[in-house]
């Protein structure tokens, strides 16, 4: 045996000692991951409740941010979001429990798929939304723009940190009155030459009233007229 074969014979063997003591587990079911799966067993992989949006433009997206008077030209969303379902757990850990590589993978794998649709096609840029420094700070990153990376590392479009966010409460229990209000003049362009012009994706973890992303677009075409939009994000809620 060869010292490259003993190295990685070695570092096999101390991985299969680490999965023994700490195992992966599914984020969805928590039962622990085979070789082979990666944060998602493959059931639950196969039950995820997609949206498949991208096949239909106009779609549900649309509507929901229909108010905002301005043009969307692409939106879709991986999958359906129900607060009590298991699935949930995917935003969750991604955004709360200090898991961005949830997000990441998904919205890679997710990339991977849409580029065979044409939905990135005329795409220059992907902007995230941000998070206000003192939420970032104690969260550690911006879920938001950790999607962003996943759908950049399959399409190799440059994430640009375009916008900017002022500080406004969570809105996680808010309805959807309240999430418009709190969210009214929370977002702006840092640098609105970075975006002017160009054909953006608009990037968040979950549509919910939609009252992120239609500051976020208000914010940008008041800055930038000419530049064009397309929406993505991991999931999106059932409104009632």
């Amino acid at each position: 045996m060869g010292q490259k074969d003993t190295v990685k014979t070695i570092r096999l063997w101390g991985k299969s000692l680490v999965d023994l003591i700490f195992p992966d587990l599914c984020t969805v079911c928590r039962n622990r991951l085979v070789t082979g799966e990666h944060i998602i067993c493959l059931e639950c992989r196969m039950g995820l409740p997609r949206t498949n949006l991208h096949r239909l433009q106009p779609n549900a997206i649309h509507e929901r941010l229909f108010s905002i008077g301005h043009p969307i030209e692409r939106a879709t969303s991986l999958f359906h979001y129900f607060r009590e379902n298991n699935y949930a757990r995917l935003i969750h850990d991604t955004k709360y429990r200090g898991r961005p590589i949830v997000g990441r993978t998904l919205a890679l794998e997710h990339a991977t798929e849409l580029l065979q649709t044409g939905f990135f096609d005329g795409i220059d840029a992907i902007v995230p939304v941000p998070l206000h420094f003192f939420k970032r700070f104690r969260r550690g990153y911006n879920q938001a723009e950790e999607i962003a990376r996943g759908l950049s590392s399959a399409t190799s479009l440059p994430v640009i940190n375009a916008l900017s966010a002022s500080y406004h409460r969570t809105q996680t229990r808010m309805s959807a009155h309240q999430r418009l209000l709190n969210a009214r003049n929370a977002y702006h362009v840092a640098d609105p030459s970075a975006i002017d012009g160009l054909h953006i994706l608009l990037v968040d973890d979950v549509i919910t009233t939609g009252a992120t992303l239609l500051s976020c677009i208000e914010a940008v075409k008041k800055s930038c007229p000419s530049t064009r939009i397309s929406l993505y994000s991991l999931a999106i809620t059932q409104l009632a």
